[in-house]
């Protein structure tokens, strides 16, 4: 089937305002889940909205990268955890641990240890980019454990 140069064009820009519109819809909402958690609201709501720009960087972008917009894989590798051996296994891994570790990235905050990188929010941008690091990591040893056990199998 041949699509004329302005309707690829055009159907270009529509994927990108979308996604576009989802990177930043996602950043709110992570900045709401935050300010929901406990982060200041009006004192510190612009490092608040960099941690949601930073989250949904790690979280939402390698999944629109992979998967797009279809509701179907999202809902099947994120509400359902059955993502297929591949690049949707690495997204998958990624994301839980970033998530995870934002959480934890939280604990050292309340200490009274005084010391400046304990402010709102370093130490949860830091275990957020550790967790995608550690995820990354560890969609990588699994997608290689599995893959070379699946080759084994279809050679014996």
């Amino acid at each position: 089937m041949y699509i004329s140069k302005e309707c690829r064009d055009t159907i270009k820009i529509k994927i990108i305002l979308k996604n576009g519109s989802l990177l930043f819809c996602s950043s709110i909402f992570f900045h709401v889940i935050a300010v929901l958690f406990g982060a200041p609201f009006l004192e510190s709501s612009a490092e608040t909205f960099h941690f949601g720009m930073t989250m949904s960087a790690t979280v939402v972008v390698p999944a629109l990268c992979v998967m797009g917009t279809n509701t179907v894989q999202w809902i099947r590798i994120f509400a359902q955890n059955s993502p297929e051996l591949g690049v949707e296994s690495i997204v998958y891994f990624s994301t839980i641990c970033s998530i995870v570790g934002s959480w934890l990235g939280a604990f050292p905050i309340p200490l009274d240890w005084d010391r400046p990188w304990q402010e709102w929010p370093i130490t949860c941008v830091v275990g957020t980019l550790f967790g995608y690091c550690t995820g990354v990591i560890i969609g990588a040893a699994h997608l290689y454990i599995n893959y070379n056990r699946i080759k084994r199998i279809k050679i014996t």
